[in-house]
């Protein structure tokens, strides 16, 4: 591939594309570059994007449908587009790829002076696109361009029905990995479906490489997903309480529904944590922005919580004293102001002020303290114009005081000290290492795939998607000619 890199290309097309409305129609598409000098993208014969240096050009060979595909019209993004971000693509060479969808800097491999591809936060980029989802076209269409240095090959002993799963599997193993379950703990994984029981073949195998004990509890109603629910690891495949539980039923509850139902019944069943990795992209639990806690990969607890774990030893995500935000109306403690700096200010546009003074190169908080729904959403959208937090991603946001008319999941938070957590996408490179050393593994991710279907029956595929009888569909691009 690397050969190419200078070589103007170009290639038209005609593929669906996805409308607001929840309809697809086809569109035509021009795409014409290089990765060395940038691309311009026609559609319609108009002008669509026009694009920096670091994209290649793949060829798409198959393409998963996903719960945020099928609820992309809740998302923040313009539409038509085309979408698809779960895909194999091959390069000029014939070999297969998977390619992790966050355009930034840094997987672009271009010089910059952003903060988060320089910190670790490169997904987490303000300046990012992402494929299928955020104006790149995704993987419903026959060709795409990727960041080149997020381009992964295929390793030979990992075939194709396998492979389609990886950028799914990379984010329930990214999942599992920051849970980190204790000896003794019950893991519960509500809503097994396409990702939940991808997140139980993912804490089935990191129990298997790192020895912890733990029991693993698939929930569903149904009982084929129960019964798949085991072959993929499952201890327990049980039947989630219809009412209100008389105790929580396990220490952790990950929440992969993909509905706000979902989220309200984990924070019954879980005892110390929920971790959310649903992207639906509408209200849930007390909260306007749940799905932005997801992008953002944001924890919520009770400043109980964080005062007994961080009064010693308090940083933020560099190391460095960590730079907290209070918008509480209380006053906060000596130690806090002793231990951090802190920024006490309750106007968003002045806090944001604030933090660009302080920390210029990542004008966000590591902590912020917060009272009441209002001020969670606040802290993770002061702005509807902007898609950026007065909270940094994978920060804290910290619940001061909260009443019940702030939803259960504060009130669990502020109660119970339950502690809400979240994750996004996932390693790529750690999830093709697990899949290359673990056959148990690349032998029980293809059980999730039910049906497939050529890309002329996109619409079908949909369709089939939200019915009760399918579990993971994959789509079929026709060869090239």
């Amino acid at each position: 591939m690397e050969n190419f890199l200078d070589q103007i290309q170009k290639t038209e097309f005609e593929a669906f594309e996805y409308h607001a409305d929840d309809s697809m129609e086809k569109a035509h598409y021009s795409i014409k570059g290089s990765c060395d000098h940038g691309w311009a993208v026609t559609r319609e014969g108009r002008s669509h994007l026009s694009l920096g240096k670091g994209y290649v050009l793949l060829r798409t060979v198959q393409c998963g449908v996903c719960s945020t595909d099928l609820d992309r019209r809740f998302l923040p993004f313009a539409l038509p587009q085309i979408i698809g971000h779960e895909f194999i693509a091959i390069d000029s060479s014939g070999q297969r790829h998977v390619v992790e969808i966050n355009a930034s800097h840094a997987a672009r491999g271009v010089s910059t002076s952003c903060a988060y591809c320089s910190s670790g936060l490169a997904n987490h980029c303000p300046e990012r696109l992402v494929i299928g989802i955020h104006d790149l076209p995704g993987g419903f269409g026959p060709w795409l361009l990727a960041p080149k240095k997020a381009v992964f090959p295929i390793p030979d002993e990992i075939d194709n029905s396998t492979a389609i799963l990886i950028e799914p599997f990379a984010a329930v193993l990214n999942a599992a990995q920051r849970i980190s379950p204790k000896a003794g703990d019950r893991v519960a994984v509500l809503g097994t479906r396409r990702l939940g029981l991808l997140m139980i073949a993912a804490l089935s195998a990191e129990r298997r490489r790192n020895g912890t004990n733990y029991t693993i509890i698939g929930l569903s109603r149904h009982a084929n997903l129960q019964n798949l629910a085991l072959s993929l690891g499952a201890d327990q495949a049980l039947e989630p309480p219809e009412e209100k539980p008389s105790q929580p039923m396990a220490e952790i509850v990950i929440d992969t529904t993909g509905s706000a139902e979902g989220l309200e019944k984990a924070i019954l069943l879980a005892h110390r944590e929920v971790h959310l990795k649903s992207t639906h992209g509408q209200p849930a639990a007390g909260l306007r922005h749940t799905t932005e806690i997801v992008v953002d990969e944001i924890t919520l607890c009770s400043f109980e919580s964080m005062q007994r774990e961080l009064r010693k030893n308090l940083r933020g995500e560099d190391g460095q004293s960590a730079l907290v935000l209070w918008q509480s109306t209380s006053t906060p403690p000596k130690w806090l102001s002793d231990q951090s700096e802190c920024i006490h200010e309750t106007d968003p546009r002045e806090a944001q002020r604030k933090l660009r003074s302080e920390r210029p190169h990542l004008p966000a908080a590591d902590f912020v303290v917060v009272d009441g729904s209002s001020g969670v959403d606040q802290a993770l959208r002061p702005s509807p114009d902007h898609e950026t937090g007065l909270v940094r991603a994978r920060g804290t946001i910290v619940i001061g005081q909260a009443k019940a008319s702030d939803g259960p999941l504060l009130t669990a938070v502020t109660q119970r000290d339950l502690r809400l957590t979240s994750s996004r996408c996932g390693d790529f490179t750690a999830a093709l290492s697990l899949l290359e050393e673990d056959p148990e593994l690349r032998k029980a991710l293809p059980r999730v795939i039910t049906h497939r279907m050529p890309i002329e029956r996109l619409k079908d595929a949909f369709r089939l998607a939200r019915s009760s009888e399918c579990i993971k569909v994959i789509v079929d691009h026709s060869p090239m000619s």
